[in-house]
């Protein structure tokens, strides 16, 4: 797998993509993190380029490491939107700085 991460709190390049149920895939992300005063904490969203159906749980990994997200919706593209849930799989600046 390679990618990039992309400035400060956010990552583009390849990741791995593993739902119950259904084969582990390589796909193309991008993916960001931001601190949501309304949360209390950080939150992390994005998209992916494999079709996923909405309110699928899956992980993802990126080259730092692995996190969890929900399938949200499918764009005109055919790509699946997510929100991630707890830490993000890329270094974010406000939890590793």
């Amino acid at each position: 797998m390679t990618g990039e991460p992309v400035p400060a709190d956010g990552y583009e390049g390849e990741v791995s993509v593993a739902a119950d149920g259904l084969p582990l895939r390589t796909a193309s992300a991008a993916l960001a993190a931001r601190f949501d005063p309304l949360a209390g904490s950080v939150v992390w969203s994005g998209r992916v380029d494999t079709q996923l159906p909405p309110r699928t749980a899956f992980e993802i990994t990126t080259l730092h490491g692995t996190g969890r997200a929900e399938a949200t919706e499918t764009d005109a593209w055919g790509n699946t939107r997510l929100t991630g849930v707890g830490r993000p799989p890329f270094p974010v600046e406000l939890l590793d700085g």
